[in-house]
């Protein structure tokens, strides 16, 4: 089943007309530079983040929800039993799939799915999401969380990161971001120009929590400073 979102479907072709970019943005290269100064703080927070996810230490069967291309599987894979990996845009997971076999990781199952209509076909000990929670929009936010909530095992866990808040960005067409909170959305500049709507929403920690209360998730979620909201959860 595919989404007939218009905004949806214009996001997962902005992002798979991205795959091949998407690393630059990871490294702060290119339109992602934001100055020495502040790329320097945004390694600084990022490193804070995988300090964060080792000390969680993600075993057993893991679900990772739209792996990108792969930067966060790897790690990972290092200490789970087997990793299943979902993402919408068989471009990501062409180049995931690369980084993978160049790591020699052969835990990793890597599916192509649309999140907004994929349902778990198995139970999992965790279930992490990068950089994914801030694009599911509000009325799409309670089934996305009943799906993390029935992917886990009984006391099970997941891990999500994020942007704490919307980041300044030099491919973001500017003066196009709505004022709603709960449905905002921003046009993305692709280095060949095009330009694309996506929803983009800022994450709260303390809203956070108190909205997966409701569906049997407890999470404790910080933010690092100012790029980044990280949390650890777990099925109540």
């Amino acid at each position: 089943m595919t989404n007939t979102d218009p905004i949806l479907a214009e996001q997962l072709a902005y992002y798979r007309a991205r795959a091949r970019e998407y690393d630059k943005w990871f490294r702060r290269e290119g339109l992602h530079d934001l100055g020495e100064e502040r790329n320097a703080r945004w390694r600084l927070e990022l490193d804070r983040v995988f300090a964060a996810l080792d000390a969680f230490a993600s075993r057993g069967d893991v679900l990772e929800l739209a792996y990108g291309t792969g930067e966060w599987t790897l790690r990972l894979a290092e200490s789970a039993t087997t990793v299943v990996g979902v993402d919408a845009a068989p471009e990501m997971r062409e180049l995931a799939l690369a980084k993978l076999q160049d790591a020699g990781k052969r835990n990793v199952e890597l599916r192509v799915d649309d999140l907004f209509s994929w349902q778990p076909d198995q139970a999992f000990d965790v279930v992490f999401f990068a950089f994914w929670l801030s694009h599911v929009p509000e009325n799409q936010a309670d089934r996305f969380w009943r799906s993390v909530h029935d992917a886990l095992r009984p006391g099970g866990r997941f891990f999500l990161v994020d942007a704490a808040r919307a980041v300044p960005e030099r491919n973001v067409v500017h003066g196009s971001q709505l004022a709603d909170r709960d449905s905002a959305t921003e046009f993305r500049r692709l280095e060949d120009g095009r330009a694309f709507r996506i929803i983009k929403r800022s994450l709260e920690p303390d809203r956070l929590a108190r909205d997966l209360r409701e569906h049997g998730l407890d999470v404790s979620a910080v933010e690092t400073g100012e790029f980044f909201v990280h949390g650890l959860g777990r099925r109540a």
